[in-house]
């Protein structure tokens, strides 16, 4: 178990002028398209627009240690992590998501959008023998979304190289504000199919605890080789925290995060809402 922040410098930035610090965007095209302030806007701690600025950091700072030469983003939505390892890594990266028109519309907002390769349509309907096999699969917020998990992770464990990387970021099932079944309450999957891959909290069709993820993944024929677990209050803006957000302060809630983050595990995994992985196959 393991959890270190991105810098306080680079969160600060995309707090103050939003991810487009981050992002290669064409400012022209992507500015009109910001209706809701991610890319260009501003965000104060405690709120949930600078947990959701905090989460994307997260995952693109994780993404890039892990150094990654050829990545496979599924269920990419807008295709921003895809453009930013290929922007700052000169990484093989490709993009697949069932809303075809929309991923593309996406890509075109990113000055190397010529740079992003496009799978769309279906995951399941992927074949690793015409697309290759990546050292690094990404699935950001998909997991909560699937009905049968286990057969998506070895879905995607197809697409692993022997020593690819797989990683995961989810909602926290463990984290004391969760009301949804977790995965090991879930009686019957099939019931569930008729509702996943609708995106957005709307779309969750149960939460994944850590513990549920280690035998999940086991099953699978994966390991965790690395599981965070972050965004407490003084992230996300829960508990009513989101008033000292009229502050405008940044470092005091940041450094509180941190601190948290040190509690021992039970605490933590009660405490956070958000849940990040990295799995190796077997």
């Amino acid at each position: 178990m393991y959890t270190s922040l991105p810098p306080y410098f680079a969160f600060r930035e995309i707090c103050e002028n939003g991810l487009s610090t981050v992002r290669p965007l064409n400012r022209e095209r992507a500015k009109d398209r910001d209706r809701h302030g991610w890319n260009y806007g501003s965000a104060a701690l405690p709120s949930y627009e600078a947990f959701g600025r905090m989460r994307a950091l997260f995952a693109l700072d994780l993404a890039r240690k892990l150094r990654p030469r050829r990545v496979l983003e599924v269920a990419a939505g807008d295709a921003a992590l895809c453009a930013s390892l290929q922007d700052s890594l000169g990484c093989e990266v490709w993009a697949n998501d069932l809303r075809a028109d929309q991923l593309e519309d996406s890509i075109r907002s990113f000055t190397n959008c010529s740079s992003i390769g496009r799978l769309p349509g279906n995951l399941f309907d992927l074949d690793p023998k015409i697309t290759g096999l990546f050292d690094l699969v990404v699935a950001c917020e998909v997991i909560e979304h699937v009905a049968h998990t286990a057969e998506f992770l070895k879905q995607l464990r197809r697409f692993l190289t022997p020593n690819g990387k797989l990683l995961l970021t989810t909602p926290n099932g463990a984290y004391f504000r969760n009301k949804l079944p977790t995965h090991s309450q879930i009686q019957d999957f099939a019931a569930l199919e008729s509702r996943q891959f609708k995106p957005d909290a709307d779309g969750h069709l149960f939460l994944i605890t850590p513990e549920e993820l280690h035998a999940l993944a086991e099953s699978a024929g994966l390991r965790v080789e690395r599981l965070d677990l972050w965004g407490t209050p003084a992230l996300t803006g829960q508990c009513g925290t989101r008033i000292a957000s009229r502050l405008g302060k940044i470092w005091p809630w940041y450094a509180l995060e941190t601190t948290l983050l040190k509690l021992p595990m039970p605490l933590r995994q009660k405490l956070c809402y958000a849940l990040s992985t990295v799995l190796t196959p077997l």
